[in-house]
C-alpha cells in the first residue's frame, strides 16, 4: 500500500495532535506508524484472562471511580489485579506512576509485598531535553501529573517505594529482583524497548510482564512487543483489552 493511503487509513487522535500543531510531516509519519501498528496488533495473538488464571480464583479489591485521563480504566485494572493476586509476587516494579491509581490498587491487593514505582522527577521539563535524549511522548500527561497523589497518606503507602528518574538512565539494579512488571511509561518505541529490555535483564528472563496500550494508537509499544515475539517470547494481548501479557519461567 502506498504512503498516502497509509496516512489516510492511519488517521487517529494521536496523529491529529501533530496536524493541529501545524506539523504536517510529523502528522504524516504518525499516521503511517498508526496504520502499520494496526496491522501489527492483528498479528499479536490474544489470550483470555481465564486461560491465564487457569484454576486460580483470585479475590481482588477494586476501587471503581470516574475515569481520569492517563489512569488505567477499571475493566483493565480488574484484569491486571486478577493476575497480580493470582501470582502473589513479593516485589513489583511499575514503570509510570502518574497519579498513583494503579500503584495504590496493587499495594492494597498485595498486603505483604513491596511495590517499586518510577516516574520522571517533578521538575522535569519537556523543553530542556539533553542532546541525544531518546524521544518521549504524552507530554500533556507529564505536565499535569501529581505523582503518587492517589496513594499518599494511605496505609498501603508504607509498602510503596517511589523512585524519581528517567528510565533511560536509571539504574534498575538497585531495587532487587521483582517478579512482576507493569510497563506503562513513555509509549515511544525507544522507551518501551528500553524499559522492557532492562526489566527482562533485571529479572533474568523470569517473572510476569504486563504492558499497557498495546494498540494501534501506540505503534511504539506494538513494535517493541512484536520484536519480543520474534525472539521467541510468546507475548499475547489479553482479550478485550490493550494489555499485553508474558510470563517467563
Amino acid at each position: 500500500m502506498n504512503r498516502p493511503l497509509k496516512v489516510a487509513f492511519g488517521l487517529n487522535a494521536a496523529s491529529l495532535f501533530h496536524l493541529l500543531r501545524l506539523k504536517p510531516m510529523q502528522f504524516a509519519r504518525a499516521s503511517v506508524r498508526s496504520f502499520e501498528a494496526a496491522i501489527g496488533v492483528q498479528e499479536i495473538p490474544e489470550i483470555g484472562l481465564s486461560e491465564i488464571l487457569g484454576d486460580r480464583k483470585p479475590c481482588i479489591k477494586l476501587t471503581v471511580m470516574r475515569y481520569e485521563d492517563g489512569m488505567l480504566p477499571s475493566d483493565q485494572a480488574m484484569a491486571l489485579l486478577a493476575i497480580l493476586v493470582a501470582e502473589q509476587p513479593l516485589s513489583v516494579l511499575e514503570i509510570g506512576t502518574f497519579m498513583g491509581h494503579t500503584t495504590r490498587q496493587m499495594a492494597e491487593n498485595l498486603e505483604h509485598s513491596e511495590i517499586h514505582t518510577v516516574d520522571l522527577p517533578p521538575n522535569f521539563s519537556s523543553t530542556a531535553q539533553p542532546p541525544g535524549a531518546i524521544p518521549k511522548d504524552d507530554f500533556h500527561l507529564i505536565e499535569k501529573r501529581v505523582v503518587g497523589r492517589e496513594y499518599k497518606d494511605r496505609p498501603c503507602s508504607a509498602r510503596i517505594t517511589q523512585h524519581f528518574a528517567d528510565t533511560a538512565s536509571w539504574d534498575f539494579q538497585g531495587i532487587g529482583i521483582p517478579a512482576f512488571f507493569f510497563i506503562d511509561g513513555s509509549h515511544t518505541y525507544e522507551y518501551c524497548k528500553n524499559d522492557s529490555d532492562k526489566c527482562f535483564e533485571l529479572a533474568k528472563g523470569k517473572g510476569v510482564f504486563l504492558w499497557h496500550d498495546c494498540d494501534s494508537r501506540h505503534p511504539g509499544v506494538v513494535k517493541c512487543i512484536s520484536e519480543w515475539r520474534l525472539k521467541g517470547r510468546d507475548v499475547r494481548r489479553i482479550y478485550g483489552t490493550p494489555l499485553a501479557y508474558w510470563k517467563g519461567e
